[in-house]
């Protein structure tokens, strides 16, 4: 059992936050996000006491070009969603109000985690634009993908099995007992992301 760290992960008054998005397809800039979860962290990766995550559903401005792939994964009603949901641009507005709403420090923003950043950050940069995407985030990204990719790496390296055969988001979080309740959807994959990353800093080098 590997023993319990001895201080937390130093952010340097930037904030963690774990994020999910789900899309009506997978190219950034013609599918769009219609929900998003993100999840502010602590130092030792738990949801913050007390703060909400960010989590809202988004109406689909262009419900035509969705992926019939996509709709099968996440299974939102995009007619609903359409009718009763906030547009993106209001959506955007609230999460900077949210964001703003933890007073960081100057100049400190969000350090984000992910299972597969690179697929949220491409929707993301859209849903936002360029310039409030990069005051909001921090560029140097965790993401639980890569790092399982790369302890693949070593183990190849080394001679040895590699631990993670598939590399998605259930995959990974079994190998360390983590069961999402309700997979697909965005908080519920941010919080199993959170707890995902835990557990591989937790045991990572035993």
């Amino acid at each position: 059992m590997p023993k319990a760290p001895s201080s937390l992960i130093p952010m340097n008054g930037h904030m963690l936050v774990s994020v999910d998005v789900e899309t009506t397809g997978r190219l950034a800039g013609w599918h769009e996000i219609i929900q998003i979860a993100v999840v502010p962290l602590t130092s030792d990766i738990e949801p913050v006491p007390d703060r909400n995550p960010f989590y809202m559903n988004i109406a689909p401005q262009y419900p035509e070009r969705h992926e019939n792939l996509a709709q099968t994964v996440h299974g939102l009603d995009l007619e609903e969603l359409r009718t009763t949901c906030p547009d993106a641009w209001k959506v955007a507005d609230l999460f900077d109000e949210w964001v703003q709403s933890f007073d960081l420090p100057f100049n400190k923003r969000l350090i984000p985690l992910a299972h597969n950043w690179g697929f949220e950050r491409g929707f993301l940069q859209h849903w936002l634009g360029l310039d409030s995407f990069d005051a909001l985030f921090m560029s140097l990204a965790r993401d639980t993908m890569l790092f399982a990719l790369s302890i693949n790496d070593a183990a190849a390296y080394h001679g040895l099995d590699i631990p993670f055969p598939y590399v998605g988001l259930k995959a990974v979080a079994k190998k360390y007992g983590i069961v999402n309740p309700n997979p697909h959807d965005a908080l519920s994959d941010a919080l199993t992301g959170a707890k995902l990353y835990k557990a591989m800093l937790t045991s990572f080098g035993h």
